[in-house]
């Protein structure tokens, strides 16, 4: 079993569809909830390209034993790039800045290469909710695909 626009968190690696947004996402959770407060990475990408994205970013993200969602498949996704939630196709939670930097330098270096030479594009910038949408959040690593923001328990983003 590996991701796939079908099924981009399958149960077969622990992903569940639990929790607020569990029509849309499935979450992996690590033991642990995701922080109470921290950086959120947001990897974005054209559904054209979320299926190699996914098996990219997630196996990494797996590895560093990092709580995470990730949209459910390509349908609901192309449904989520319509919508204000644009861009916002895996969600990270960091606890702090030298965490979020650590996971940036892990997934950074293989989305570099995808974009470079596998011809990946950017997706939608993603927004915040607090700006009602129309603030962008800050892209960091260079590749286009990766934004972050602070955010704290409460925010659904």
């Amino acid at each position: 079993m590996i991701e796939s626009n079908a099924s981009f968190g399958p149960n077969e690696f622990d992903y569940y569809p639990i929790g607020p947004g569990s029509d849309w996402f499935t979450k992996w959770m690590p033991g642990y909830p995701a922080p109470d407060q921290g950086y959120k990475i947001h990897v974005s990408a054209r559904a054209e390209d979320a299926e190699i994205v996914a098996r990219s970013v997630l196996p990494v993200l797996r590895r560093l034993r990092v709580a995470h969602k990730v949209v459910r498949n390509l349908d609901r996704y192309r449904q989520q790039l319509a919508s204000p939630q644009r861009g916002k196709f895996i969600t990270i939670y960091t606890k702090d800045a030298p965490h979020a930097q650590q996971v940036l330098n892990a997934i950074n270096p293989d989305l570099q290469q995808l974009r470079r030479f596998g011809g990946i594009q950017p997706g939608p910038t993603p927004t915040t909710r607090e700006s009602h949408h129309q603030t962008p959040e800050i892209s960091i690593g260079g590749s286009g695909l990766v934004w972050t923001r602070w955010y704290q328990e409460g925010a659904q983003d």
